[in-house]
């Protein structure tokens, strides 16, 4: 009883899960759209962003006028000896008396270089930051291409094996058949079952791909990994771009490059900003107090400076330009390197899809005289001049024409995608 409890309940959960799960229609381009809406890296990216925006507008809040207020009421004394002198008469200590003071306070910088360029370092910083998203963006959504492709890969080959499944099926009742009416072997009959048990386990393991590559592409995009997927786009690769239009086009579009760009003006900012600590800085302070020892006996007075400030000797400045002399290097090789590698990304891809493209011509060629071979062998055997042996041999060269011709589908579409990753074209794309 209980082993038929368990298969019941076993039985009723597939059921649930089966009505629980949904269906989700999509294309390429929406699956990027939805990893990318869905991704904690992206997330992430974008938290530096916020926090490279917080310095840049702290930096800028600096360089605005600032004032307190306070109010103060004390109770002090004075130790007239602490100042080396003393009054005929009264001890040395005065006090203890209450002070009443109520003071606004008020500063503005009228001219310092060095704050202006740090806070214009930290702007290029925070561009900086936000071509690093679309970086993360670009990353994600070819990385959300090719698990599509993957998923159109195991799909197409689970259908192909499928399809041989079928296939071999009738090959094996038609040997049975053969064998019944005393025109055929046990031979043709066991070579038949041989191969339909090859077809049945290439067929389950093509399903157990096809099911792995689905919850993986499920969970980039965040949906509920129980759902099925119809992909709506075929598999897809254009013809490759010309190489020195693609590369310009890397060169505007890849935020990297941007990126580095943006890091090294942060950079040059900085050693300016550091050189700029030499220069004397001018600001404006004003202090007014309302001050008595009662509230009967307040009055009045303010202080109104300009302050100029000259650094005469600071070893700190030094070392900081010296420090931001080797960052403006660092990033500057840093471009270069990275225009390099962007160059080479660009060449490396539209080699590989050419490649990829080429290889799908010659696989649908030899698919198609797989095919042929395969037809002749079954006429023969069936005008009774082939063997089994011709025959099994022309099924197993075709079946596997078509797992090359599907393998080299898929890859010339993932070759896509990675041109349109090398050139930029997918941070845009959503």
């Amino acid at each position: 009883m209980s082993a038929r409890i368990k298969l019941f309940v076993c039985s009723l959960a597939l059921v649930t899960a089966a009505a629980n799960a949904e269906t989700v229609r999509l294309d390429m381009k929406q699956a990027m759209a939805m990893a990318i809406q869905h991704s904690a890296t992206e997330e992430i990216a974008r938290s530096a962003e916020e926090r490279a925006n917080v310095a840049t507008s702290e930096a800028f809040a600096a360089m605005l006028p600032q004032a307190d207020a306070k109010a103060i009421r004390s109770s002090q004394s004075i130790n007239l000896a602490t100042f080396g002198f003393s009054l005929p008469g009264q001890p040395p200590v005065l006090g203890p008396f209450n002070v009443i003071d109520g003071q606004i306070s008020a500063a503005t910088q009228i001219f310092n270089l060095a704050a202006l360029r740090h806070y214009q370092a930290l702007r290029a910083g925070g561009n900086a930051a936000r071509y690093a998203v679309q970086q993360t963006e670009n990353e994600l959504a070819a990385a959300t291409g090719r698990l599509y492709v993957l998923v159109q890969r195991a799909g197409a080959q689970a259908a192909s094996r499928e399809a041989d499944v079928k296939l071999f099926q009738e090959l094996a009742k038609v040997a049975k058949d053969e064998l019944d009416a005393g025109t055929g072997t046990r031979l043709d009959v066991a070579q038949a079952n041989v191969q339909l048990s090859r077809a049945r386990t290439a067929l389950l393991s093509a399903e157990n791909d096809r099911q792995a590559a689905t919850i993986a592409l499920l969970r980039a995009i965040g949906a509920k990994q129980s759902d099925e997927i119809v992909l709506t786009d075929d598999f897809t690769s254009p013809p490759p771009p010309a190489t020195d239009a693609a590369i310009t086009t890397a060169r505007e579009h890849r935020p990297e490059l941007r990126q580095f760009e943006e890091q090294e003006k942060a950079a040059q900012l900085t050693l300016e900003a550091a050189r700029a600590r030499f220069i004397p800085s001018l600001s404006l302070e004003f202090v007014g107090d309302y001050a008595g020892n009662t509230t009967n006996d307040l009055h009045t007075s303010r202080t109104i400076a300009a302050v100029a400030s000259v650094p005469l000797y600071r070893a700190d400045i030094r070392a900081n330009v010296a420090r931001a002399k080797l960052e403006l290097n660092d990033a500057r090789a840093r471009r270069r390197n990275a225009e390099e590698d962007v160059e080479q990304q660009v060449r490396t891809s539209i080699l590989t899809l050419q490649n990829a493209q080429a290889r799908v011509d010659v696989a649908k060629e030899s698919a198609k005289v797989a095919e042929e071979a395969l037809q002749i062998a079954r006429d023969r055997r069936s005008a009774g001049y082939g063997s089994p042996v011709e025959v099994d041999r022309a099924e197993d060269i075709y079946r596997q024409a078509h797992e090359d011709l599907i393998a080299a589908r898929a890859d010339a579409s993932a070759a896509w995608v990675e041109v349109q990753r090398a050139t930029g074209a997918l941070a845009g794309a959503q």
